[in-house]
């Protein structure tokens, strides 16, 4: 399963990477999230591992992530591996007229077991969810 969202943040590009890269910022903008573990490398090198711990109703789900490609401040692509199987997230910037940023968010899953059935039958949840966290990390960036 693959999708593209997109959105405009309403700050620079130079801001937008600065929290982007903030060590623990994403635990704003990622919902239910509860730790980080690095395992290698620092984030954004590629081949930084780390492991995500998060509570999603009352389950603990632990996800991995490797930093797969890294040419910011125009893009950069994890990978994330859990029990559920593996799916990728590039996420483009681009620097508008305006000053502003557009970010766009390549997602591809491959998902495994009763995750398969889930993702053809529920792959406006997957999409939901991904611009879910698009907006949180806008709502964070621009605060």
């Amino acid at each position: 399963m693959k999708y593209t969202l997109s959105n405009t943040i309403n700050k620079p590009l130079a801001e937008v990477i600065e929290k982007l890269k903030e060590e623990d910022g994403v635990k704003h903008w990622m919902e239910g999230l509860q730790k980080i573990e690095r395992i290698s490398e620092t984030p954004p090198e590629v081949g930084a591992l780390s492991e995500f711990t998060f509570l999603h109703k009352n389950k603990e789900m632990k996800i991995k992530e490797e930093i797969l490609e890294q040419d910011l401040p125009r893009q950069i692509k994890f990978g994330y591996t859990s029990s559920m199987g593996y799916n990728e997230v590039e996420l483009m910037f681009e620097e508008l007229a305006d000053g502003n940023v557009k970010q766009t968010s390549n997602t591809e899953f491959q998902l495994k077991g009763f995750m398969k059935i889930m993702g053809v039958l529920f792959k406006g949840m997957f999409k939901k969810q991904s611009l879910k966290y698009m907006t949180a990390f806008k709502a964070y960036v621009e605060k």
